[in-house]
């Protein structure tokens, strides 16, 4: 499972003993000295739903109603799926509580097959019985608690070519109730080409943040970034685009924010270090990385890195990387001195776990 570039795609002056880290250095503005790590665990991996489920990937999603939905992308099962006949259900989903969020609630139906989280249209049905191997995916991402009695679910709108190849055609938005595993998709993209393609996936200070990443330099991947009134999420009028100075609504002006962006993107204000936190994967590497700043938008520090080890887990399939490596605020502690992350793991072709670890800081 190679989409890293998809779902978004490093010298530390911190000494970071005994927990898998090195000093290998991702250019930033300097080094937050309260970003120190003191230790991290292995939580263990999200369970699979049923014996006929091999492997997947994703694990974003978010909270409503005192629950968390988890969101997955390709599902293998090892026979045909009864939505499109092909062996990957692009979009599965879990709920758990927050204190115990590797017990999920996973139904399936008689044959072990999870419900698809995202419903096809019938021409997407029809082009993957024709040709799955040029068809479409729809995968899920941020989970958004915008006040109302259904929670705001995003995911992309994925063409395949010739099974190995994925293009995003455009960002969708569908609503879903606690505890149900199918999603009432809306009509019409939030974000659709030739519009750049932001990706609404985090909440801070009552907004949402959306970013938009590409290749900017040999090896390194930089993103813009958009806000929008969380109520407001599903509204592409609603949102806002930072150009390096201000935030204006002209998408053409957004500016790029953050780089060294590879396997996932997450942000959170986390109260223990008093400042924004950005976590997420580098760019063709396992390795988590950890920046800091006292806006949103940065400047960001140089980032600490940790590397796969005892407790955050190398992928077992060498020819892959660690990827959507994000932070969920929601499981992270009160004061927030230890956070909780997500990663998929590829452990064969085709297959895959995702793990959770937690990191606690100095």
């Amino acid at each position: 499972m190679t989409r890293a570039s998809l779902r978004y795609r490093s010298f530390v002056v911190v000494a970071l003993a005994g927990c898998g880290s090195t000093s290998t250095g991702v250019p930033g503005t300097g080094v937050n000295p309260s970003l120190q790590i003191a230790a991290i665990e292995d939580l263990g991996r999200l369970p699979l739903p049923s014996a006929i489920t091999l492997g997947r990937d994703g694990g974003d999603g978010g909270g409503l109603g005192g629950k968390l939905l988890w969101t997955f992308g390709d599902t293998f099962t090892s026979v045909a799926n009864p939505v499109d006949g092909s062996s990957v259900l692009s979009a599965t989903s879990g709920w758990s509580s927050t204190t115990d969020p590797l017990n999920l609630t996973q139904p399936v139906d008689g044959n072990g097959f999870p419900a698809q989280l995202v419903p096809y249209t019938a021409a997407e049905l029809a082009q993957n019985h024709s040709d799955p191997l040029n068809g479409w995916a729809l995968w899920p991402g941020a989970f958004i608690d915008t006040g109302e009695a259904e929670g705001l679910l995003i995911f992309q709108r994925i063409l395949r070519s010739n099974g190995s190849g994925f293009d995003s055609k455009g960002i969708g938005t569908a609503r879903l109730a606690v505890d149900a595993t199918v999603a009432t998709r809306a009509p019409t993209d939030l974000f659709a080409p030739p519009e750049t393609l932001f990706i609404p996936g985090s909440i801070v200070d009552g907004e949402v943040i959306a970013f938009a990443c590409t290749t900017v330099g040999f090896l390194n991947s930089g993103c813009k970034i958009a806000r929008a009134p969380r109520a407001q999420a599903d509204q592409r009028v609603a949102y806002e685009f930072y150009d390096g100075q201000i935030w204006q609504g002209d998408i053409a002006r957004a500016a790029v924010v953050i780089d060294h962006i590879g396997g996932g993107l997450s942000l959170s204000y986390n109260p223990y270090l008093h400042r924004y936190l950005a976590v997420n994967g580098a760019v063709l590497s396992s390795t988590v990385l950890l920046r800091t700043a006292d806006r949103v938008e940065g400047p960001w520090s140089t980032a600490v890195e940790i590397q796969p080890g005892t407790n955050y887990l190398a992928p077992t399939d060498a020819k892959n990387n660690n990827y959507i490596i994000i932070e969920h605020p929601a499981l992270r502690s009160t004061d927030g001195s230890a956070i909780v992350i997500s990663y998929s793991r590829p452990t064969d072709p085709f297959r895959g776990d995702v793990r959770l670890a937690r990191i606690t800081f100095r």
